[in-house]
């Protein structure tokens, strides 16, 4: 049985007033947030892995709000209310990030949002077109501009010749990023601000003012801040009305391919499928968890064979030009997404000071530093 010494329970593991579960993008942001309204402030975060996973450093690094036909879908489904405040807090959280980060060495480019249209697809150009002044008139008092998204010419981008590609649409406010790296300048900022981290903290159980963690025993604090998106019902099973589940995505990074006119962030089928360039010659594409079933319902790490062979079979259909294939594709990896059946995030107290932020529906880059923000608000009003 592990026994800690004086000089760990006096140092790493002392009582906090704050503790932190998840080194993610949430959890770092309420960290740094927690310690800008009170520095004096005994802040603890603790991370299960070596290094924050997850989805904060292994999704593919869009800083987006959705392209026109999931917010359509969102608008049919929810409203226009519910539809306007999701892209709020997303336009946000991407201010946020280039007002504070964007400066910071973090790979950020602001090459603009596309939406590529097939006609096979359940939306067509049509459609989008003939609702896009509807879908802009709703996003103006957001983004402040009369046209959020517009139609662009395909040859912009490609040749176009073969393509499937029926229908093209653009908005020019969001960029890319490297997660890895944005991660690295948040937890530098945390361990300047006086931040305290404990990685390898395998968390078993969570109660009020304190948390269970495997080799290391119990931790208290004050107060407790869950961060850990889909894995949070684990600990709080009986604490959670909210639908909510681990869903696992799938990403590919090509070889370098010459001549590469690919430049920006791009949605495809109500976002579950997106690419973009990395760097000036390298391909990314991930998603299409719709098209995996319960196979992609899970919080294991691991390779999905055929929805990689589907998400190449894609490219080649939009851009032949390339003639790529699975093997020009050898680097691959999985992060794990909190889904339910609405895209708010959820943010509240499930038991006294212990509160839950997450269910980011793949949007954490995003929706991160707004959530963080009224995470730290809602703790330092107990």
């Amino acid at each position: 049985m592990f026994r800690a010494s004086h000089w760990e329970k006096t140092t790493f593991l002392r009582e906090a007033d704050v503790l932190i579960v998840g080194a993610g993008l949430t959890g770092l942001q309420a960290a740094l947030e927690l310690k800008r309204q009170n520095r004096k402030l005994n802040v603890l975060v603790i991370e299960r892995a070596p290094l924050p996973r997850g989805a904060s450093t292994r999704n593919a690094g869009f800083a987006c709000f959705g392209g026109p036909t999931e917010l359509l879908a969102d608008l049919d489904a929810y409203g226009p209310e519910s539809m306007v405040d999701t892209v709020r807090q997303r336009y946000a959280g991407i201010q946020a990030l280039e007002e504070n980060y964007a400066g910071r060495g973090i790979d950020w480019h602001k090459c603009g949002g596309y939406e590529i249209v097939e006609e096979s697809a359940s939306r067509k150009t049509a459609e989008v077109q003939e609702r896009l002044k509807e879908l802009n008139d709703l996003l103006a008092e957001v983004t402040g501009r009369a046209e959020t998204w517009s139609p662009v010419n395909f040859s912009d981008l490609s040749d176009g010749a073969g393509s499937t590609i029926s229908g093209v649409f653009h908005n020019p406010m969001e960029a890319q990023l490297h997660p890895g790296k944005l991660v690295r300048v948040l937890l530098e900022d945390g361990y300047a601000a006086g931040v305290r981290f404990l990685f390898g903290a395998k968390v078993v159980a969570v109660e009020e003012g304190r948390v269970e963690v495997e080799d290391f025993g119990t931790l208290k604090a004050e107060r407790i801040l869950l961060t850990v998106n889909a894995f949070a019902r684990t600990f709080l099973p009986e604490d959670f009305p909210e639908s909510i589940r681990p869903v696992r995505n799938q990403i590919l990074l090509s070889r370098k391919i010459p001549n590469l006119k690919i430049q920006g962030c791009f949605h495809f089928h109500e976002g579950y499928v997106y690419f973009r360039n990395v760097g000036n010659d390298r391909l990314l594409i991930g998603g299409a968890r719709h098209l995996a079933g319960a196979a992609s319902e899970t919080d294991a790490f691991g390779a999905n064979e055929a929805i990689a062979e589907t998400l190449v079979a894609s490219l080649q259909r939009w851009f032949p030009e390339y003639g790529l294939t699975r093997a020009d594709f050898p680097d691959a990896w999985s992060g794990i997404i909190a889904q339910g059946d609405g895209k708010e995030p959820v943010l509240r107290f499930a038991r006294p000071n212990v509160l839950i932020a997450g269910r980011l529906a793949g949007m954490g880059v995003a929706l991160s530093a707004a959530l963080a923000r009224r995470a730290a608000k809602l703790l330092l009003a107990e």
